[in-house]
């Protein structure tokens, strides 16, 4: 196994195209083909994200070329104004030196210069490692996702789990904030409040009985590799059950593991629609800030599958809060199905 040496020091600088190539070659490295999202193995695909700027790719570099670790900013569209972080990979002949931690102090720089209001990210729970580099910016957890990873992903060089998905805690950095007002269930204003304390953001939060009127707008994404779907939602209508229940229907012969879906809280109506979407199965999953528009969202989960809930890793109290939170909501919703 090579080592890195005081003599080695990548360049971290962002991913020109030319440089595809290596970044492809290192997803190899690091997970072989078990990457969830194929387009880290497509150059076309990368080439295309980066040009229209939904991607950008901090690498570590070195000398010869070669990229040894990378990571991201990605934005779903047009109106993500908090992108993703992620697609974090270093090399597993170069962990432990660091590349990690600066890469990610790169990325806040580009974040700064994007001007965003902030990024959010999801941690495995496999290891602390992750969790831990984000905890050192001063990012704060804010939701899991209860085995959204399907366990034939491996991770050269670190413990994996072949008996059960892997679930994911949010974490979001904050960098600017855009006060303004959500609503949510009488029962989870308390915690939304304490979330926010922690990362100083300004809401006002209130509960309204306040129903949807006219259309739903829904929209639906489905990721046949790791067996999910997301379902979003960017107006609250009188129809949102019945416009949900076309969708999941659609989908029920593909045997997913996890459905997601995206509630703007801005919308007064979101109080009672989180209450009617538990009476077909959603619970809560993780409050995303500045996501839309600078407006809030709740991305709700419906579990389809058995996870071993005793193989989520937290690195710290405020995440075993976090998690035993959600898997909480997910024991009272699977009481009343």
């Amino acid at each position: 196994m090579k080592t890195m040496t005081d003599a080695i020091s990548p360049e971290i600088t962002t991913l020109a195209l030319e440089d595809i190539p290596h970044l492809i070659d290192c997803v190899r490295r690091c997970y072989g083909d078990s990457y969830p999202n194929p387009a880290m193995y497509d150059a076309s695909q990368l080439r295309e994200i980066i040009e229209s700027k939904l991607m950008h790719s901090i690498v570590a570099k070195l000398s010869d070329d070669r990229i040894i670790g990378h990571c991201a900013l990605t934005f779903s569209g047009s109106k993500n104004t908090s992108p993703e972080a992620g697609k974090m990979l270093v090399d597993p002949d170069f962990r432990g030196h660091h590349i990690a931690e600066v890469m990610a102090k790169k990325r806040i720089s580009i974040a700064q210069q994007l001007e965003i209001a902030g990024f959010w990210t999801e941690c495995v729970t496999n290891h602390p490692y992750s969790q831990h580099e984000m905890i050192t910016f001063n990012a704060k957890e804010t939701g899991l996702f209860i085995g959204d990873m399907p366990s034939t992903i491996s991770m050269q060089g670190l413990d994996n789990f072949s008996n059960t998905r892997m679930s994911l805690l949010t974490f979001y950095l904050s960098l600017a904030d855009h006060p303004h007002s959500i609503f949510l269930p009488l029962d989870h204003v308390a915690h939304v409040k304490d979330l926010a304390q922690d990362l100083n953001l300004e809401r006002v939060i209130s509960s309204s009985g306040v129903a949807g009127t006219g259309k739903t707008t829904i929209g639906m994404e489905v990721n046949a590799g790791i067996q999910t779907a997301n379902i979003y939602i960017e107006y609250i209508g009188s129809d949102l059950i019945s416009a949900v229940a076309k969708e999941l229907k659609s989908i029920e012969s593909l045997n997913l593991a996890s459905v997601y879906l995206d509630l703007p809280i801005e919308q007064e109506a979101a109080s009672q629609a989180y209450l009617d979407l538990e009476s077909i199965g959603f619970f809560w999953g993780s409050w995303l800030p500045n996501y839309s528009d600078h407006k809030d969202i709740l991305r709700l989960q419906k579990i389809y599958q058995t996870v071993d809930v005793d193989k989520i890793i937290c690195a710290r109290d405020k995440g075993e809060e976090v998690k035993q939170y959600v898997l909480s909501e997910w024991a009272r919703i699977s009481l009343n199905p």
